[in-house]
């Protein structure tokens, strides 16, 4: 029995680990990605990233601490980015410097705003999902089950997530675009493999 409770903490372990992977490589395509209409994305996809790093590794906050930080995140992100298609910016009739073009760069903005928010949300239900696992992986012991099913939602979220990811990607027009999408994507799958993963004792 303890073997097999010690390789399902193992799993969730190496799940966890190989799950910072394409967040990193997410981070890092928004970094490469210079424009200013990326920043506020930059800044949730750290706080993501510093949310799953320390989940995996040192539990400095609890994880239901991180949840609602990443919530509050994707709330904040969601209030900034509707200020920024607020009506002054729309584009004037008959094109001009916020014609057509800043149209298109409002709604790739948005999109990725969007998708953002949704990531942060997603990832918030997975870590809460997780919260029991996670004990185990932290401290050597479960501190309780996980809640009720949260890791039932937090599947049916990032399958949700997952194919919006795939859709959103094959209509970007940047490179980087598409690889943050897809890196955001890949990230919450492979934590909800790790929420899905049955807890042992």
């Amino acid at each position: 029995m303890t073997t097999t409770g010690t390789t399902t903490t193992a799993d969730v372990v190496s799940l966890h680990l190989l799950s910072l992977v394409p967040a990193a490589f997410g981070l890092c395509c928004l970094a490469a990605d210079r424009r200013r209409a990326r920043a506020l994305e930059f800044a949730a996809a750290v706080i993501m990233m510093a949310a799953m790093a320390d989940t995996a590794f040192g539990r400095l906050v609890p994880t239901v601490w991180w949840s609602a930080v990443l919530l509050a995140t994707a709330l904040i992100l969601a209030v900034l980015r509707g200020r920024a298609r607020s009506p002054r910016a729309m584009p004037l009739p008959g094109g001009g410097a916020h014609g057509p073009a800043s149209l298109t760069g409002s709604a790739t903005g948005a999109v990725m705003g969007v998708h953002t928010g949704s990531g942060l949300i997603v990832m918030a239900t997975l870590l809460l999902a997780m919260v029991g696992d996670g004990a185990a992986v932290a401290g050597g012991h479960h501190h309780g089950a996980s809640i009720a099913g949260l890791p039932a939602v937090g599947v049916t979220l990032t399958f949700a997530y997952v194919i919006g990811s795939v859709v959103v990607a094959t209509r970007a027009r940047s490179r980087l675009d598409r690889a943050q999408y897809l890196a955001m994507a890949s990230s919450a799958a492979i934590m909800a493999l790790a929420a899905a993963v049955p807890s042992t004792s």
